[in-house]
């Protein structure tokens, strides 16, 4: 009986517990071809996508028709996490591969992260760092404002935005919310108002996406979107980079348009050339919102296990196409 040929190409893959990694060696059903952190711009990348049956994936690797092409017995994506937009899953369903993830393992690592944006700007804690640093004492000249009471908006209140509407409470906040699929019974249980996204960007101090990137959501937030904010507003972004047109949120930041941002993903990563970057009015981390040690755990036990259930015979946990799914046929 043949192994299934497993490439791991996800590059956070059991960097903080080997548990998982270990558990994929021991099973006499997997051939494991180890390429984290490589890409199809490697050759050996690519060579090794003709043996594959099944890939590990993170959030470099584009699965699309091309991907398919380079690997015929391509059979399997998994991934890890929950961001599905560098899968195209109606190609996958072409070439008759199954896609699952893993979600809801990062949520409140994302949350959490999402706070300590909303906090390092509202009290401009990198610049204070910095100044001190620098041997200069400028406490009676930075000022920053609080987040208790404040009005947070929340776009998309799925379980990442729900996170975080828990943590608001905390703060006292008062809360809007947009989002189509309304969660009546938490909404209500948290004292959430229903909002359209015009209605809470007037009206919100702090705003923060939790969406994930469609072609709806693609440059949500934009010269004309940002114009409609409140001029000592905060925009937080710990979602998908290209949901916010960054040369256009630049120029609001530069022009008082509003007063601060806090972004951890970009439309392009790493984002060499992002106009943000010279920016002292936005705090700035490498998409790291999701990177706790429990949260990456989760992900790696998450995914294994659905990849053992798979070649016991079983359905994954989370399947994203099941229209293609076929058990497993070694």
């Amino acid at each position: 009986m043949s192994a299934l040929k497993l490439l791991i190409e996800a590059r956070p893959f059991c960097v903080f517990d080997t548990g998982p990694m270990e558990t994929l060696e021991k099973s006499p059903s997997i051939e494991i071809i180890d390429m984290r952190g490589k890409g199809i711009e490697d050759p050996d990348f690519v060579d090794a996508l003709k043996s594959a049956d099944a890939v590990l994936s993170g959030n470099d690797l584009v699965v699309n028709d091309a991907l398919f092409d380079m690997a015929p017995r391509l059979k399997v994506i998994a991934k890890m996490g929950v961001g599905l937009d560098m899968i195209d899953i109606e190609a996958a369903s072409r070439h008759g591969g199954i896609v699952f993830n893993t979600p809801g393992v990062n949520n409140q690592a994302v949350a959490d992260h999402t706070f300590a944006l909303m906090l390092a700007v509202a009290r401009k804690i990198p610049y204070c760092d910095r100044s001190l640093r620098e041997k200069r004492w400028e406490h009676t000249r930075i000022m920053g404002v609080e987040l208790w009471q404040k009005t947070l908006g929340i776009v998309g209140l799925g379980a990442i935005g729900r996170a975080v509407a828990r943590r608001a409470r905390g703060f006292d906040m008062k809360i809007v919310a947009h989002d189509p699929f309304w969660p009546d019974q938490f909404a209500g249980e948290n004292r959430i108002e229903r909002m359209s996204l015009e209605a809470l960007l007037e009206v919100s101090d702090i705003v923060t996406l939790h969406v994930p990137l469609t072609p709806e959501n693609n440059q949500m937030i934009n010269t004309r979107t940002l114009a409609t904010m409140k001029p000592n507003a905060i925009l937080i972004n710990a979602a998908r980079g290209e949901i916010v047109n960054e040369a256009d949120l630049a120029r609001a930041l530069k022009n008082g348009v509003i007063t601060g941002a806090g972004l951890d993903v970009f439309a392009h990563e790493p984002p060499v050339e992002s106009p943000l970057l010279g920016l002292d009015n936005v705090v700035l981390t490498p998409h790291t919102a999701a990177f706790t040690t429990e949260a990456m755990n989760n992900m790696n036990v998450g995914v294994v296990e659905q990849l053992i259930d798979y070649l016991a015979g079983n359905r994954p946990k989370y399947l994203v196409n099941a229209d293609v799914y076929a058990p497993y046929q070694p």
